[in-house]
């Protein structure tokens, strides 16, 4: 399997690391053990062409979780505009130039959507490299089967963008004197319109030559403010000292990683409602999905991530193994929406079946309401408390508090209601 290490492709080359890391730790571990393995952005990539690259080959890998946290399944994003600035100044500051060499890197090219082209396209379009990485896990299966898997997104699941709107502009950068004019403006990709992205000019005093770029796309979707995990590029080039002026980020961050990729929606909505859709997991090929409530940044653990992440790679533990991580546990998620009126939704994780009990009370600790009371199967549940006691009759605005109990475990939640 090694002698495909040869190969030019960043995630393939390392998807075989995996393999191969997941072939010794087969004969470390006892025959009645298994494992949950985790990936984490282009990880998760990897792993999941490891291991569907061993089940396509007959090999075992005794994985019975496999989790993607906030992996580009359907890409990733820089924006264009950002991409043409670094290829337009790269001749003019280290730093661009080190920006430059990510981008031209196989990784890169793998995993954006939109790349730059040289000289510059007028739509968005992905480097050839993009489409061989997607026609070769289509080969293999697309995804592994028979375990478990699990999708975590740092973008948020309720279409909220990233601040800014589709065409707006992203950098300024303009420096006059006698001696030199410098631009270096950048905008958000436009949807679907016809629009400049990126304007750079370096205008020298004569005999020295002078340099411009303009690069106008259309048909684009609009990438850069999609629901999803964030970077901080153009945060980033604002904190670069630049040769002439000063570059101004008139927006910090943007999509890294669309919500819909990192779930694998199929769906070519970048704004898709994923918190509103009842019929969501019907679009993705994983068995459990968790979006964040508002876009974070890329790869960022959240305590309440922690707590899922840890239940969810207990799932399967049994319960003589105690000291593994997840094991014995549970997790109540934070109600969404919070505060609700006059519905709202409440989510937990258990790691095995079990008595499970979830309960409503007011703040005196009066209970109002019991949702469960009875035996679940392991993974996530959700149940809808419609802001009612037991007697049926509304409650009242004000403070309320969940309490899941399973097994030894126990977790409050607090809610509010305004009705």
């Amino acid at each position: 399997m090694l002698n495909f290490l040869d190969s030019t492709d960043y995630i393939q080359r390392n998807s075989f690391v995996v393999v191969e890391l997941l072939s010794l730790i087969q004969e470390m571990i006892p025959p009645s053990r298994d494992i949950a393995l985790l990936g984490a952005s282009m990880g998760g990539l990897c792993c999941r062409y490891a291991l569907a690259y061993m089940e396509h080959g007959g090999l075992a890998h005794r994985v019975r979780t496999f989790v993607s946290y906030d992996s580009p399944h359907r890409g990733a994003d820089i924006p264009l505009g950002v991409q043409y600035w670094v290829l337009f100044f790269a001749g003019q500051s280290a730093a661009a130039e080190e920006m430059l060499a990510g981008l031209e890197s196989p990784a890169a090219r793998q995993m954006l959507e939109y790349h730059f082209t040289d000289p510059p396209g007028t739509t968005g379009a992905s480097d050839p490299l993009y489409g061989v990485l997607q026609a070769e896990l289509a080969a293999l299966g697309g995804y592994p089967s028979g375990l478990r898997m699990v999708a975590f997104a740092n973008g948020s699941g309720h279409a909220a963008g990233q601040g800014f709107g589709a065409g707006a502009q992203l950098i300024l950068y303009e420096y006059s004197s006698l001696l030199v004019d410098i631009v270096g403006n950048v905008w958000a990709v436009p949807d679907q319109a016809n629009q400049m992205i990126f304007d750079g000019l370096i205008d020298m005093i004569w005999p020295l030559p002078d340099e411009a770029m303009t690069v106008w796309v259309q048909g684009t979707r609009p990438l850069d403010n999609a629901p999803g995990g964030s970077r901080p590029s153009m945060a980033q080039m604002d904190s670069t000292e630049a040769p002439y002026g000063d570059i101004i980020a008139l927006h910090e961050r943007h999509c890294f990683i669309p919500t819909v990729s990192a779930l694998d929606l199929a769906t070519d909505d970048l704004f898709h409602d994923v918190a509103a859709d009842p019929a969501v997991m019907a679009l993705t090929p994983f068995d459990t999905i968790y979006w964040a409530p508002v876009n974070e940044a890329h790869v960022f653990i959240s305590p309440e991530y922690a707590d899922l992440l840890l239940a969810e790679v207990g799932i399967g533990v049994t319960g003589d193994e105690p000291g593994l991580p997840g094991a014995g546990r549970a997790v109540l998620r934070q109600n969404r929406p919070n505060p609700f009126n006059p519905a709202t939704t409440i989510e937990y994780s258990l790691h095995s079946t079990g008595h499970v009990s979830l309960r409503v009370y007011d703040v005196a600790g009066r209970l109002l309401r019991t949702l469960v009371d009875g035996e679940r199967s392991a993974g996530r549940h959700q149940i809808v408390w419609n802001g009612t006691g037991d007697s049926g009759a509304p409650v009242a605005s004000g403070v309320y508090f969940c309490r899941l109990k399973a097994g030894p475990y126990e977790r409050t939640r607090k809610m509010i209601l305004l009705r």
